[in-house]
C-alpha cells in the first residue's frame, strides 16, 4: 500500500532520487547539518557547497543535487508531523529510495532527535500551514417556536470543526446545506481515490 510520505516523497523528488544511491556518510552529514541550519533560518556561509564539492572531490552539480534532495526529504516529513509518520516507516521510504543504511540513520536522528521541535518552527516561519482537520461534533437543532413560521420544527444541523491549531469554528447548516456539504466532501473523497490510482502512484514500491 503507498503511503502519503511515499507518495510525496516521489512527487517531489521527481528525478533526484537517481542520485540517492551515490550519497554517502562522509559528505552526507555536512550536507544534512547545512539543511538544518536552512530550515533554522540560520546563517549559512557563502560559497560551502563548492568547498563541500573540491572537499570529499564530488561533481559541483552532483553536490547540488544531494542537497536538494535532503532537504526535500526533511521538509516533506516536518510537514507530515500531523500524520504521525513512524521512524519505522520513514526509514523504510528512505531504504526503498535506495539511500546508504547510514545516511538513513543519520537522517531519521535528525527527525525524531531534540532538534525537531527547533526544525518545526524555523519551517512554520518560513511556510504557510493551512489548519488541519481534527475532529467533528455535531448535534441536531429543532426550533419549536419562531417567528418565522416556516422554521418552526425544521431541523437544523450544528456543527463545531476542531483544528490542530487548537482553533473551533461553529456553523449552523439547513438540512438542504448539509446534503450540499456531503455531496461535495463525497465527490473530493472520489477525486482522491482517482488520483490514487494515477501512474505517479503506481510507480511506488508497495509496502
Amino acid at each position: 500500500m503507498t503511503t502519503l510520505l511515499q507518495a510525496q516523497l516521489s512527487s517531489a523528488l521527481g528525478t533526484k532520487t537517481k542520485y540517492l544511491a551515490g550519497l554517502k556518510k562522509t559528505f552526507a552529514r555536512p550536507l544534512i547539518q547545512l539543511a538544518v541550519k536552512a530550515i533554522e533560518l540560520e546563517h549559512i556561509e557563502e560559497g560551502i557547497l563548492e568547498r563541500i564539492s573540491k572537499k570529499y572531490n564530488i561533481p559541483e552539480e552532483h553536490v547540488d543535487e544531494y542537497y536538494a534532495a535532503i532537504l526535500t526529504i526533511l521538509k516533506i516529513h516536518l510537514r507530515l508531523q500531523c500524520h504521525n509518520v513512524k521512524p519505522v516507516e520513514f526509514k523504510q521510504c528512505l531504504e526503498e529510495l535506495k539511500l546508504n543504511p547510514e545516511c538513513v540513520e543519520d537522517l531519521s536522528s535528525v527527525i525524531y532527535g531534540p532538534k525537531q521541535a527547533d526544525l518545526l518552527s524555523g519551517l512554520i516561519q518560513r511556510t504557510k500551514f493551512y489548519p488541519q482537520f481534527v475532529s467533528c461534533k455535531w448535534r441536531i437543532d429543532i426550533t419549536i417556536s419562531s417567528n418565522l413560521l416556516n422554521r418552526v420544527l425544521e431541523p437544523n444541523i450544528i456543527m463545531e470543526w476542531i483544528f490542530n491549531t487548537g482553533e473551533s469554528v461553529t456553523f449552523e447548516l439547513s438540512l438542504a446545506k448539509f446534503h450540499q456539504l456531503r455531496h461535495a466532501v463525497a465527490t473530493i473523497l472520489v477525486e482522491l481515490q482517482a488520483l490514487e490510482r494515477h501512474s505517479i502512484f503506481k510507480s511506488i514500491p508497495s509496502s
